[in-house]
């Protein structure tokens, strides 16, 4: 059977950065299996077309490894992360494809149903963390479907968040990011000084520090050495803004300096003591 290649690179780089994203949110980062039970496939059937191989049923979405988890009994509650490729029977197109890879995200709220108000509340918190994440790479908007929510920009879908029960369980589920789709997204948008698409980060924080390392490294695969030096320049400050907000003036950049200098010596003697 032929598939459509992908148009579109995935790029890992986003991958990475939406699993530290959401840890630093609180969901704990775990493995999940990539071949489940009928049972687990059954729960989502119906947005996701059968996938099956002489191993078992693919899965269509992480969701439903961790719903092979708690039909295990394996997952206590507790908002988890991971990552995995999804497998669908859909028909190729543009954004859509056989497979793909895919940070997922789930609040297992444990062996019970949640009243209405609950529900809403606790799938806001998830839709909310996927919101600041992808605002960080465009702007994006909300549309209300039949089951939940959607994160849409440029009238695709990004990423889909509601509330689900099943049995004597529920839980909220939501999209982390979905590669390559946001990068398709993104294609579709002019670029400015860079050809790699790089999250934004808040001045005084890690994320500003990686933002900075990012743009860095973009210069430097575009061999364009003035335009490194200029991020060189521009880390230098977002370091030292984040040593203003986490150590509130009791260390200071200079202080750093003192230890690079000493860090510097021992790798040219080639010791440590």
């Amino acid at each position: 059977m032929k598939y459509k290649a992908l148009n579109t690179n995935i790029d890992y780089l986003k991958i990475v950065d939406a699993l530290s994203f959401y840890q630093e949110l609180g969901y704990k980062l775990i493995e999940v299996p990539w071949i489940i039970s009928e049972e687990a496939e059954r729960i989502t059937g119906h947005p996701y077309p059968k996938c099956e191989s002489f191993l078992g049923n693919h899965v269509a979405s992480a969701e439903q490894s961790f719903l092979e988890l708690i039909i295990r009994k394996e997952l206590p509650e507790g908002k988890y992360v991971t990552c995995t490729p999804c497998f669908r029977n859909d028909n190729c197109d543009e954004i859509h494809h056989k497979w793909f890879i895919k940070v997922e995200l789930i609040n297992f709220v444990g062996y019970k149903t949640l009243g209405n108000d609950q529900a809403k509340t606790l799938t806001d918190q998830v839709l909310q963390d996927a919101k600041n994440f992808y605002q960080r790479y465009t702007e994006i908007y909300l549309l209300k479907t039949e089951i939940g929510t959607d994160i849409t920009a440029e009238n695709i879908e990004l990423g889909s968040y509601g509330y689900r029960e099943h049995k004597n369980f529920s839980w909220i589920y939501g999209t982390g990011v979905a590669e390559p789709r946001l990068s398709y997204v993104l294609n579709l948008q002019k670029r400015g000084y860079h050809q790699r698409d790089i999250p934004k980060g808040v001045v005084g924080k890690i994320s500003k520090i990686k933002e900075e390392y990012y743009e860095l490294m973009d210069a430097h695969l575009a061999n364009n050495k003035i335009m490194e030096l200029w991020e060189l320049t521009d880390l230098i400050g977002a370091i030292e803004l984040y040593i203003e907000n986490r150590f509130k003036g009791t260390v200071k950049l200079r202080d750093l300096f003192i230890t690079s200098d000493t860090t510097k010596k021992a790798f040219i003697n080639g010791r440590r003591s």
